[in-house]
């Protein structure tokens, strides 16, 4: 986001007086006003599979409002109901009590909850969205003593709160110190030297800019509002190098979902699947963003936004499966072919 730091001073200044409550609610309404009534979509057919979707807003839910807006679900005889929730905890006690029927999360999260849960018993339907530069970043203040990745030994690093996975102070909990853990790894930075704090996202740039904290690890948009109020300057992308291109998000059921439903689970990736491609270039996503009260369309083309890949590659999964085994996330394997919905 090097571009944001090249504005001027009084146009940061005025950027950063709006950015800051918009950004921080921009998820919300970007999914928010793609939400399905049952009956709802257009040409929706009598007698359709029903099928409800748990969700915590955010960017990499762009191509199930897509589906839901322009009926592509429709076209597969399904009626699909968006459900979302504050947090994935609550996405997946809706999933696990019969409450919905499909999941999209954090891979970190889910993959965790299959590894750890004896009862666990999950089955992988279609890759969400996959890491691209700039979608999750160190940040650091200006001037700060802080130079490079080696410095951030014995250093307070804030992170979003851990999710379905317990806080551990010598494991990864969530898929932001899952990257950033592998990253430092890779530099030859003990994770365990580092004093990882979590809080909630939103709290990060506050703690940043009261020095309660040496640096951050944040997702967009809050990178955006960090570089935007504070100048903040990124020390380390945790989605390069190991990490690079990495899955971060996918829609997931149970296996006893999958077992009486398979085939509307298919017509759901189908049609899901569709209208990533129709993502393919963003301009859906900014679009959608740039008519958010408060944010014009030139702070929605900064906005870093990942990929919406339209097929699932078991391999990359298999990348975070193996991430979380490595850095001691999870503490046995994770074959992802069996859990993919045939």
């Amino acid at each position: 986001m090097r571009l944001v730091r090249a504005w001027t001073r009084g146009e940061r200044a005025q950027l950063a007086r709006r950015s800051g409550a918009v950004l921080a609610s921009a998820s919300l309404a970007l999914l928010a006003a793609g939400c399905h009534v049952p009956g709802a979509s257009p040409g929706q057919a009598a007698g359709s599979q029903q099928i409800t979707v748990a969700v915590v807003p955010g960017f990499a839910n762009a191509p199930l409002q897509v589906a839901v807006e322009h009926g592509l679900f429709a076209q597969h005889h399904l009626d699909v109901t968006v459900q979302t929730y504050q947090t994935v905890q609550q996405a997946y006690g809706a999933l696990t009590s019969g409450q919905a029927d499909v999941i999209s999360g954090d891979y970190a999260g889910l993959l965790y909850a299959q590894a750890d849960e004896a009862h666990a018993q999950l089955r992988l339907i279609a890759d969400g969205y996959d890491a691209t530069p700039g979608v999750m970043e160190v940040l650091t203040l200006p001037g700060s003593a802080i130079k490079g990745p080696q410095d951030l030994q014995g250093k307070a690093v804030a992170t979003p709160l851990q999710e379905l996975a317990p806080f551990s102070a010598t494991a990864p909990y969530n898929v932001e110190t899952l990257t950033a853990e592998a990253v430092l790894q890779s530099d030859s930075v003990s994770p365990s030297s580092v004093l990882w704090t979590a809080m909630p996202p939103a709290d990060l740039v506050t703690a940043l800019r009261d020095h309660q904290v040496s640096a951050i690890v944040a997702t967009q948009p809050y990178i955006l509002q960090a570089e935007t109020e504070l100048g903040a300057v990124e020390l380390l992308d945790v989605c390069s190098g190991v990490t690079a291109s990495l899955p971060l998000s996918g829609y997931f059921t149970t296996a006893a979902f999958a077992r009486g439903h398979a085939a509307g689970l298919r017509g759901f990736r189908s049609a899901l699947n569709a209208a990533k491609a129709s993502t393919a270039q963003l301009g859906t996503v900014r679009s959608a963003l740039g008519t958010l009260p408060g944010m014009s369309p030139r702070e929605a083309a900064l906005v870093t936004i990942g990929q919406y890949p339209t097929f699932l590659s078991v391999g990359q999964v298999q990348r975070v499966a193996d991430l979380m085994y490595g850095t001691g996330m999870i503490r046995t394997t994770i074959p992802v072919k069996s859990l993919v919905l045939r």
